[in-house]
Order: C-alpha cells, then sequence, then structure tokens
C-alpha cells in the first residue's frame, strides 16, 4: 500500500470526522466509531482485524483512565452541590474590590475550573457575575467572558477535567507533570485573555432575572462593590462551607499526585513513606481521597443517600460521554498504530521542514474551531498525535501541552461554552465572538507560544 493511499485515506478520515460532527450533528462517539473501523477496513486490515484492534484500544484506554474520569466527575459535582464553588468565589472577591474585581472573578473562575467544565461554571456563578457588574456598573460584556476564561483555559490543560486526563492517558503522560507544566502554560494565557477583555469598551447591562431583586432594594449596595456579600444576604452566606473546607477537595488531589511524580524520588525504594506516598498519589487512589474529602462539605447531610449514592450516580452520568470518547480515541490511536499511516505522516511532515510541535497544536486548534469542543479538540488530537510521537521524535508532554493550548482555538456560534456565557451575559453573537472568541484564540496562542519556547530549549 504506497504512502500517498495511506496519507489520502488518513486524510479522508479526519475531514469525515469534523465533517460528520460540525455539519451533520452526528454524535461525537458514532462518529468516531465510524471513523475508526472505516479507516481499518480502507487501510485493508480486514473486519476482524479492525475489530480485534478497536476492542483492544477501547479496553486499554478505559483500564487506564476509566475510574479517573469517574471520580473527577464525582469530584466535581460534590463541589457545585455543597455550594463549595460559590464559596470560593466569594473568597476572591474579598480580596479584590473597585476595578479590581475582574481579577476576583477570573482567580474563582480558575480555581473553580479545575475539577469543574466550563459551563458549569459560568451556569452557576453567572447570576453572582451579574449581579457585580449591576452595583459596579461594569459591561456584562468584560465580566461574563471573565467568568468563562478563565474556566475554559484550565479544563483544557490541567487534570482531572475529562479532556486532560483522557489526553494524558492517550499519551501516556504523568499526571504531575501535565499539571505542573499545564499551570506554567495556563496561566499566562489567562491572564493575556483577561487583560484583552477588560479592553472592551461596549457597555452591556447584565440579564433583568439576575438583579430584578436589586433594583428593586435601590442597588443593592450592602455588599459593596464586587464584595463577598454581593447579591447574598448573610443568611445564604451562612450556609456555605467553610472556605478551608471548600478548596481541600480542590487541591488535595493535585498536590498528593504532584508529590508522587516529584517528591518520591528523594526517599530510598523501601521507604515507608515512598510506599505511602505511592499509594496516595496514585492518581486513582488521589482523586477518590479527593470525593472522601468532600463529604464533610454537605455537614450533616454526608451521610445522607442523597450525598452518598444520588450524587455519585449524577457523576457517573457525567462521566458517560468523556468515558466513550476517550475510548472510542484509544481506538482510533490503535488503529493508526496498527498501521502505516504514523510513518507516513512522520515523514510527511518532515519533508515539509515543519517544526513537528506545530502539528499537534494546529490539528487540536482545529477540531476545536470546527466542532465547538475543547474536550474533544484535545483529545482526539492526543489519540491522532500519540502514534506520531516516536516518528516526529517529540516527548508526549509536549504533544499533550499542545493540544491542551490549540483545544483553546476558538469558541463561536457552534459551541455550547459560547452560547450559554453569551445567552447569560444579556450578548449578542457578535459581541460573543468579539469577546469570547477572540479572548480564547488569544489565551491558546499565548500558551502555544510559552510551549514552543520550552520546547525549543529543550525543557519539554
Amino acid at each position: 500500500m504506497s504512502d500517498a493511499y495511506t496519507l489520502i485515506a488518513f486524510g479522508a478520515a479526519i475531514a469525515a470526522l469534523v465533517l460528520l460532527i460540525a455539519k451533520f450533528k452526528v454524535h461525537p462517539v458514532a462518529t468516531l466509531f465510524i471513523i475508526v473501523t472505516s479507516l481499518g477496513m480502507v487501510l485493508g486490515m480486514g473486519g476482524a482485524k479492525t475489530i480485534e484492534l478497536v476492542t483492544t484500544g477501547f479496553g486499554n484506554t478505559m483500564a487506564s483512565v476509566g475510574l479517573l474520569v469517574i471520580f473527577g466527575c464525582v469530584l466535581g459535582k460534590m463541589l457545585e452541590l455543597s455550594g463549595a464553588a460559590m464559596r470560593i468565589t466569594r473568597a476572591a472577591l474579598s480580596l479584590f474590590s473597585g476595578r479590581k474585581v475582574p481579577w476576583a472573578i477570573v482567580l474563582a473562575s480558575s480555581v473553580v475550573g479545575i475539577p469543574l467544565i466550563a459551563d458549569t461554571v459560568v451556569l452557576m456563578l453567572i447570576p453572582v457575575v451579574s449581579a457585580i457588574a449591576f452595583q459596579s456598573k461594569m459591561s456584562m460584556m468584560r465580566l461574563g467572558p471573565i467568568l468563562y476564561i478563565g474556566a475554559y483555559v484550565m479544563t483544557s490543560l490541567i487534570p482531572p477535567g475529562p479532556g486532560p486526563l483522557a489526553a494524558t492517558s492517550l499519551l501516556g503522560v504523568d499526571l504531575g507533570e501535565a499539571t505542573l507544566w499545564g499551570l506554567v502554560v495556563a496561566i499566562p494565557g489567562i491572564i493575556v485573555a483577561t487583560l484583552y477583555l477588560l479592553t472592551i469598551k461596549t457597555h452591556v447591562d447584565p440579564k433583568p432575572e439576575f438583579v430584578a431583586h436589586l433594583a428593586g432594594a435601590g442597588g443593592g449596595t450592602s455588599g459593596g462593590t464586587g464584595g463577598a456579600g454581593t447579591g447574598t444576604d448573610a443568611e445564604d452566606e451562612q450556609d456555605l462551607p467553610p472556605l478551608w473546607m471548600s478548596l481541600v477537595p480542590v487541591f488535595l488531589p493535585i498536590v498528593l499526585i504532584m508529590m508522587n511524580s516529584f517528591v518520591i524520588d528523594l526517599f530510598e525504594a523501601d521507604n515507608v513513606v515512598a510506599k505511602t506516598l505511592e499509594f496516595v498519589g496514585a492518581p486513582v487512589i488521589a482523586l477518590f481521597l479527593g470525593c472522601l474529602s468532600a463529604l464533610p462539605l454537605f455537614g450533616r447531610r454526608w451521610a445522607d443517600k442523597e450525598t452518598v449514592n444520588d450524587l455519585f450516580e449524577a457523576g457517573l452520568k457525567l462521566a458517560a460521554l468523556p468515558l466513550a470518547l476517550t475510548g472510542v480515541g484509544g481506538a482510533l490511536a490503535t488503529i493508526v498504530r496498527d498501521t502505516e499511516v504514523a510513518d507516513s505522516v512522520a515523514e510527511m511532515i518532515q519533508d515539509w521542514g515543519l517544526s513537528p510541535i506545530i502539528v499537534p497544536f494546529l490539528v487540536a486548534a482545529a477540531i476545536c474551531t470546527i466542532t465547538g469542543s475543547n474536550i474533544l479538540g484535545v483529545m482526539t488530537a492526543a489519540a491522532i498525535m500519540e502514534p506520531l510521537a516516536e516518528g516526529l521524535g517529540i516527548s508526549a508532554l509536549a504533544i499533550y501541552l499542545a493540544c491542551g493550548t490549540g483545544a483553546q482555538i476558538m469558541k463561536h456560534a457552534n459551541s455550547s461554552g459560547f452560547w450559554v456565557t453569551t445567552t447569560l451575559s444579556n450578548m449578542t453573537v457578535g459581541q460573543g465572538i468579539r469577546s469570547i472568541g477572540v479572548a480564547s484564540a488569544l489565551s491558546g496562542v499565548t500558551g502555544f507560544a510559552i510551549v514552543y519556547a520550552l520546547y525549543g530549549f529543550g525543557v519539554i
């Protein structure tokens, strides 16, 4: 089978993937399965071999990432429903005042966005941000996208977001390294995007339903301009869990995983501390401990069926789509690895003289921009790139970071997050593209510039 035929088949498969999802609205899981099986058949693997590779790739991927995605989604649901996310937001707001309030919003969004997807963060916190906009006379065209962008960048790059978890599993990247370097890349992107949003002059009022109670109370100035009490009375504030308890489930898994990655080497292999760190720092154990540490957030309700059973079921439902996408993505990686596609694509890239690090960035950016999903962008790009890593001579960590930055570009009218933020921020589609669309592109390009520099200096 010629290299030209292999490359044409692979290119057609990617084009069909994008077309089925973006144009014909076929479900991503069904689309990926169609593409994977069709690619195997077209490349001459035969029906039996194709099915064997698909099931093997799916099973192997589920074995490595299945419980991680489940526990990550359960943890996010617990933080959402316990009030921990709201408490973190109010604490961030209390640190800033006046014109600095937007930085409090992006700080809270970034922290809460580690375990929660960006759409959920906006749905949960937009009433608070709308109240701040009403009291401070700031434009929702600034504050709404700022609320979105922090969580959006984090959920594109930092585990335990479902996209980063899937990508690290597919690429075999250590979660501690993914978290550390993901933060190095994510934070500058968030800052640049926020600085851009703060330059927007167009004024957009918050939706009336979010501020009617404040207007009726003469402006609702009791909480101050963007203070922690904005739009919330003292009784509601008391119902929220303490700040330290709210932060523990967010950072405990991250700290344990990073200690397992970077601290364990300081001890002898048979040291009791090393063995303990190795166990509790294993990603699946660390995330489960994060879920357990979230139980006290529910106070006396921690042992109720609604907390220990129904919440877990809600997390399982949330995990279903990322799990299916990740599994079929693993099958795609297996098909690409076991055919001549990987070698042919690697040779083509080298012949063109492209820097290898640009390729995963462009693949993820194309998938995200066309399909509207950063989660699909990062995990699909990782599945495509994993078999190519060796031929391109590029590390799995570098590919992961390039995929995570590319998957931020760019949000527009085919994205659920775009519509949630635009609609709830009372913006038009054009205003949403000028704010959310441009900000997401800036965060991705800024992050990739850092990745490119790190790669060029041999750091990653």
